[in-house]
């Protein structure tokens, strides 16, 4: 494990904590920083209202050199869920990460966009 990439997922976490959205919501699984479980709230005035849409999130070894998988565990009809979601910031298209980001926020607002089109 780099002590890097537990830096970095620890202080990413800690800035989640400090600002809490009302949208969403992750932490570590069991003490596992680099596997997550997360909550999100089905956006106001779409199909998903009133929804709460659990999932998982598994950062790699090499983070935040390599993307994040991401894996929706309730049904939306949106993704399938128990397997991998194709998402541009996710290890489905490597190409386009960008190791600046931060993967915990920025997946959150792209399956946020993702629920409200």
């Amino acid at each position: 494990m780099s002590n890097l990439s537990l830096k970095r997922i620890q202080k990413e976490y800690q800035k989640m904590i400090k600002d809490p959205s009302p949208s969403y919501y992750a932490a570590p699984i069991k003490d596992d920083m680099f596997c997550w479980h997360f909550t999100i709230k089905g956006p106001k005035e779409t199909e998903f209202e009133g929804g709460i849409y659990h999932g998982v999130i598994k950062l790699p070894m090499t983070y935040p050199n390599s993307p994040p998988s991401v894996m929706f565990l309730t049904p939306s009809g949106r993704f399938e869920t128990n397997k991998d979601v194709c998402l541009s910031m996710t290890q489905y298209h490597k190409e386009e990460w960008q190791a600046a980001w931060t993967s915990i926020i920025i997946i959150f607002f792209n399956i946020y966009f993702y629920y409200s089109c």
